[in-house]
């Protein structure tokens, strides 16, 4: 421009405005080329979180599963522990029957058996008679 030459700075212009024009129209090209592919990486990306989302309730779901049979499991084993404890409180009751019906006379009564030892009993010696005993043997 300086130097004056007005043809060559024109022409210099003319291909500025022609590259901008290339430029655009190469973007607009690819914009419409990738497009395309880039619905499909859409498509391929919203198909493979489905997928997950998917395996992941199923996951859940075999958890809760699993869940569920545990309580069933600790149910059952609650309940036979129940019946065995009632068995064992049954067998006990009938055992304590038998023994309350032998220990009860022929008359009816209760056979009663003292608190006391054998030794302690008053009317087969004790200590009043050992002390009687002890105090006859000093005289």
């Amino acid at each position: 421009m300086k130097a004056g030459d007005h043809h060559r700075t024109n022409r210099m212009f003319r291909r500025r405005i022609y590259a901008q024009g290339f430029t655009l129209v190469a973007m607009v090209a690819g914009s419409a080329y990738w497009s395309g592919d880039r619905a499909k990486r859409k498509e391929f990306e919203g198909l493979v979180d489905e997928k997950k989302k998917k395996e992941k309730h199923e996951a859940w779901i075999k958890e809760l599963e699993a869940r569920d049979e545990e309580d069933r499991e600790f149910d059952a084993m609650r309940k036979r522990m129940a019946q065995g404890r009632g068995a064992e409180e049954k067998r006990l009751g009938e055992e304590k029957a038998r023994a309350l019906e032998q220990s009860i006379r022929p008359d009816g009564r209760k056979n009663i058996t003292s608190a006391l030892e054998s030794s302690e009993s008053r009317n087969k010696g004790g200590i009043l008679a050992a002390a009687a005993r002890l105090w006859e043997s000093r005289r």
